[in-house]
């Protein structure tokens, strides 16, 4: 599955601006590098962590770490600044953020999973696996699905009971008050987003496999994928050494502080209680990206990221000034940036930011995490893609033996 012109490209990053895993099969292509892709690439990801840095110093970050995925290669997994702004330790690759609602992508490929095995379907009525799940109009319970969860389509307005989730409630006590609530009209036609309504999806799993939903992220994701530095509780989190804390802006001292690690969300994992890694969330990008069909089918993927609901504001495009469509699929935003479809979610929780993004089609893929809330990392990621497009383009795919393709033709 390793392409061979990544070892060529080992001897070019040698000083460590590549990631890559040792041993592979002999694929049957291989790709013709010209010396002015390697140039390019080598300029490219030289330049764009000049430039991640000089907007994070001026911009007062404490510190954050990204990661870069092209093909079935992490390219780039770094980190910069400190952990602690009051106690200066440099964060790496391994160090560990919360991801916010980043986290509902895991949720919905991990239904994905469970779709592939038999053991849920995207088109099973929701009321059927929780019959405690009620909306205020009883025919329309009838009618919403699992996608209609995920793609926060049932009906209920925006960010319905999200405050008893941020009260820590159980989603055991949530699940069975939504039928209090106001439609603002039928499944499918609105998207609102709603947390506490997308966290059912954790009591929908759990129903149809007997397992909690964190055995499940383990036993399907983070195992798998070998994710050691990922988690979905709040004990994992504080008891880890290499953890970046994080940070708000302190009115009275004019600058940012650290703040305590709250457990606020891991009572709804799905909605923004995973905790990751910038090198954890390069393996993720590379299993979005396609490389993994033994772990999800690409037709299944595919399924999640279609275009569900139409986003009509341009609250998440505003820094992309190609793209003229916006929507919500299942878990994630798709934004049509000319004729390149790229797949996308940010999230925010307790003064952490994230933000991720990739082009399945071309398996590009770029992961942000922040330890503070800044909308920096949004800015950067359109111009990544428009640069990274023209460089991709210098690559030029030929058959390993000519002669025989020519015998074959």
């Amino acid at each position: 599955m390793r392409s061979v012109y990544f070892s060529i490209l080992i001897a070019v990053f040698i000083l460590g601006i590549l990631t890559l895993n040792p041993g592979y099969s002999k694929p049957e292509k291989t790709v013709k590098i010209s010396e002015p892709a390697i140039d390019s690439l080598t300029l490219f990801l030289t330049e764009f962590e000049e430039k991640l840095l000089e907007g994070a110093r001026q911009k007062n970050l404490p510190g954050g770490a990204f990661v870069i995925t092209y093909k079935d290669e992490i390219l780039v997994a770094k980190g910069f600044g400190t952990r602690k702004i009051e106690e200066p330790l440099p964060i790496n690759e391994h160090t560990v953020f919360r991801l916010g609602s980043v986290s509902k992508g895991f949720a919905s490929v991990l239904t994905g999973m469970l779709a592939d095995d038999n053991l849920i379907s995207f088109d099973d009525t929701v009321e059927d696996i929780l019959p405690e799940f009620q909306l205020s109009d009883p025919e329309q319970t009838q009618r919403v699905k699992i996608q209609h969860l995920l793609s926060h389509t049932t009906g209920l307005p925006r960010h319905s009971y999200t405050n008893l989730v941020e009260d820590g409630l159980s989603l055991e006590r949530i699940v069975s008050r939504f039928e209090n609530v106001p439609l603002i009209g039928p499944e499918g036609e609105h998207q609102a987003y709603t947390n506490a309504a997308y966290a059912m999806i954790e009591l929908a799993l759990e129903k149809q496999t007997d397992s909690s939903f964190t055995a499940l992220l383990d036993k399907y994701i983070f195992q798998p994928l070998k994710m050691t530095n990922s988690s979905s509780n709040y004990s994992a989190l504080t008891e880890n050494y290499n953890v970046a804390l994080p940070h708000l802006y302190n009115s009275r001292l004019r600058k940012r502080t650290s703040v305590p690690i709250r457990d606020n969300y891991f009572n709804a994992v799905s909605a923004g209680g995973i905790n990751a890694s910038a090198q954890d969330m390069g393996k993720w990008l590379l299993l979005l990206t396609g490389n993994y069909p033994e772990l999800i089918k690409g037709e299944t993927l595919d399924q999640i990221f279609e275009p569900i609901s139409t986003i009509p504001n341009k609250r998440f495009s505003r820094y992309w000034p190609d793209v003229n469509e916006s929507y919500y699929g299942m878990g994630w935003r798709t934004l049509m940036n000319e004729d390149q479809k790229i797949i996308y979610h940010g999230g925010y929780v307790n003064g952490y930011r994230s933000e991720i993004a990739f082009d399945k089609d071309n398996q590009i893929g770029i992961c942000i995490l922040l330890n503070s809330n800044s909308g920096y990392a949004l800015e950067v990621i359109p111009g990544f893609f428009n640069r990274f497009n023209s460089i991709d383009q210098l690559f030029e795919t030929t058959d390993l033996d000519s002669s025989r393709k020519n015998a074959d033709e």
